[in-house]
């Protein structure tokens, strides 16, 4: 059998998840130590990443220098199972690069990307996009980055001839917009999309929020809002029915990234388990402790057993349980 006659009659399913925006080769160091480390950073493949190793099919788009940061970026990327195929490459701009300054008290992080690759981003971008996935993930982060990034994605959102349910993340980042006026832009594109994330502390510095109620009602017309209260919790407004989980116990290593895991984990819960909130909110605490437990942005996810057991567990059960992804096993208790 000829298998690229096969493959044209028998084209690949769409992909669940299709998340859109800048991924950066990001080096890491240490106090008083001289050496590097690098990882590959990027809320949006930061979700693609989790939403694959969780067992969903996913796509990143966006677009690379032709550099060596472009190589690695795509090189990780790919490896975690996630399609990269709708990635363009540009010689003409750089991968964006961020810096992660280990201090002996604060953890400091610099981003440069001016003239980015991918923030040279503009419509129209991707087939994978108008191929019809479960979800599209969008975020804040792509909307402040570049004038034409703004323009793509409001003409992603804005088309709505998609049945793709539309997954926002405010991801608050007042160093990257340059122009505008972010909170009104913010809240106007979050008011059109059908699931938002949104941090009450983000909430709070944009808004002035400083309840999950507050943010509902700046945020009326998506049909889910997530709200996450750091270590407290996360909440979740669907269509006026609220929800409250608190977060899982476990140890801390570094924050960055424990966001872009729980909205993977909270995506993979509505697709798998339909309008179950609570189990959702638990798969989002679930994969947080993914990147709450080491130092890169993604992290190795619990095993499926681990993750079905603390799903299944009573709410006062949930109160007293621990995750600690550090072992060389996972451990729950």
């Amino acid at each position: 059998m000829n298998h690229s006659t096969s493959e044209a009659n028998h084209p690949s399913p769409p992909p669940d998840v299709v998340a859109l925006g800048e991924s950066m080769l990001t080096l890491r160091t240490h106090p008083n130590q001289a050496a590097f480390e690098w990882e590959v950073s990027g809320a949006e493949s930061n979700v693609a990443r989790y939403c694959a190793a969780l067992g969903l099919q996913t796509s990143w788009v966006s677009q690379v220098g032709t550099d060596l940061a472009g190589d690695l970026v795509l090189s990780v990327i790919e490896g975690a199972g996630v399609d990269v195929s709708e990635v363009r490459r540009l010689s003409d701009h750089q991968t964006g690069l961020m810096l992660k300054e280990a201090a002996a008290d604060a953890l400091r992080v610099r981003y440069y990307r001016a003239s980015s690759a991918a923030a040279a981003m503009a419509p129209p971008i991707g087939t994978e996009v108008g191929r019809g996935p479960k979800i599209l993930h969008l975020t804040g982060i792509t909307l402040g980055l570049s004038c034409t990034c703004n323009e793509l994605v409001r003409s992603l959102i804005e088309d709505r001839s998609r049945s793709a349910l539309i997954s926002f993340d405010i991801n608050w980042r007042p160093s990257i917009w340059a122009q505008g006026d972010p909170p009104n832009e913010l809240r106007e594109i979050a008011n059109q999309c059908d699931i938002v994330f949104v941090g009450l502390d983000e909430a709070n510095d944009l808004w002035g929020a400083n309840t999950a109620d507050d943010v509902r009602a700046l945020l009326p017309h998506p049909e889910t809002v997530v709200t996450k209260d750091a270590d407290n919790g996360a909440h979740a407004d669907l269509s006026g029915r609220t929800y409250f989980v608190p977060a899982l116990n476990g140890p801390v290593v570094e924050p960055i990234g424990a966001g872009d895991a729980f909205a993977a984990g909270f995506l993979v819960g509505v697709l798998r388990y339909d309008d179950n909130v609570e189990t959702a909110l638990r798969l989002g605490h679930i994969t947080a402790m993914s990147a709450l437990s080491q130092q890169n942005d993604v992290g190795p996810i619990a095993d499926d057993a681990t993750i079905q057991r603390l799903l299944d567990l009573s709410s006062e059960d949930w109160l007293s349980a621990s995750l600690d992804l550090t072992a060389t096993r996972d451990v729950v208790l």
